[in-house]
């Protein structure tokens, strides 16, 4: 066969034509991801939902982390095999959810977005579920639905530096759905972040991980144990310190700031976000500076009222009163009160010889004013109109 031989040019377009037709009947992950969300707000929301755009796209971790916005509602996906993903939910989007569950319509979007909520993460949590579970159902190459079989709905991040920590992963697939919700009344994006996977088992395992020795060499890890293993920064307060602007300006290096006393056993414990987490007190260990925590007593949260409780209420035992049974203490251990015979009837001695003091700062008593002569009564009305009286 020569070069100029037509016949392999022939047998390349219609091995060409026949993939073209295979790829047009087959579905990918953007055909299943577009035919799962219309399912999805139908069957879930009772709601038209349509992807109007749709991109996927393999990025490197850090591209991945820059294109969170921390205005949207983020989410950590939890995936099998210890495999973590993430998503970001358009504020527009997460509102219109929301609204079609609570009130049963959608309208449109009023003023700045809020910040998002661990509610809003939740009531957004059978979207993302949903739509793993129908798309990973409906795609028909092994790798695609390796990619998106397993992934549920995990937590909510604050913000994006958190997703990158929980993000250990070179590569990601990102799967961006441009969705119009209720006819075009809300829009956004939803992208999701998720792990790629192996083609190939370099052990000779399978895609899945379902060889024998694979499971019982790596035991899988869910998203508490990979939120459990994130750092945390936690800051250690004393006290606040007023000063002046002057003041504050001179301070050098080697200088001594008062702190008002009673700091030490006060030590407050600071989240990054500024919110206070507890208290304790600052010593030190082994020539190491140690912090004790305060710890709440158990019944500060759950009330403990039974005779079995006693011993975690952690106060003084007091001894039972026994009031008998008409609710009076009883009083037959008491002894008898003698009553004297008789009476005192006069006052001591010691009270009558006692002198008085003397009263010649008194008014005189003959010194009143003088009063006027009465009026004289015989002008008085003549009465004689009265009944008369019969005496029996």
């Amino acid at each position: 066969m020569s070069a100029s031989d037509p016949t392999p040019s022939v047998l390349r377009r219609k091995t060409a034509a026949g993939q073209q037709q295979h790829q047009a009947r087959s579905v990918t992950v953007a055909k299943a991801m577009r035919l799962s969300i219309a399912k999805v707000g139908l069957d879930v929301f009772d709601m038209a939902i349509q992807a109007i755009g749709l991109l996927v796209e393999d990025r490197s971790q850090e591209v991945c982390i820059d294109m969170m916005d921390a205005a949207n509602l983020l989410v950590l996906l939890d995936g099998p095999q210890g495999r973590v993903g993430a998503a970001m939910i358009d504020a527009a989007l997460v509102g219109g959810v929301i609204q079609q569950q609570t009130m049963g319509r959608v309208v449109p979007s009023a003023g700045a977005p809020r910040a998002m909520t661990v509610t809003d993460a939740a009531m957004c949590a059978p979207l993302l579920d949903a739509l793993f579970d129908k798309a990973s159902a409906a795609v028909e190459d092994e790798a695609d639905r390796l990619l998106l079989r397993g992934f549920t709905f995990g937590a909510r991040s604050e913000e994006p530096r958190l997703v990158g920590m929980a993000l250990e992963d070179a590569e990601y697939r990102v799967i961006r759905l441009t969705l119009d919700l209720a006819k075009g009344v809300r829009q956004g994006d939803l992208v999701l972040f998720l792990p790629l996977v192996a083609t190939h088992d370099p052990d000779g395992g399978g895609l899945d991980g379902s060889d024998e020795e694979g499971e019982a060499d790596s035991s899988p890890r869910n998203m508490t144990d990979v939120v459990m293993h994130l750092e945390a920064e936690l800051m250690v307060q004393l006290c606040h310190v007023r000063m002046n602007l002057s003041d504050l300006t001179r301070l050098a290096p080697g200088d001594t700031v008062l702190l008002p006393p009673g700091t030490f056993p006060a030590t407050r414990i600071m989240a990054q976000s500024g919110k206070c987490l507890g208290t304790g007190t600052l010593g030190q260990v082994d020539g190491q500076r140690a912090l004790k925590i305060d710890r709440e007593p158990a019944h500060a949260k759950q009330p403990q009222r039974r005779l079995s409780d006693q011993p975690d209420v952690e106060m003084p035992a007091v001894a039972r009163i026994d009031m008998g049974q008409g609710g009076v203490p009883d009083m037959t251990d008491m002894g008898q009160m003698e009553m004297p015979d008789t009476m005192p009837v006069a006052l001591p001695s010691e009270i009558e010889d006692m002198p008085l003091p003397p009263m010649d700062d008194m008014p005189d008593l003959n010194a009143l004013p003088e009063l006027d002569d009465l009026p004289d009564l015989a002008d008085l009305p003549d009465l004689g109109d009265l009944p008369e009286i019969k005496s029996a």
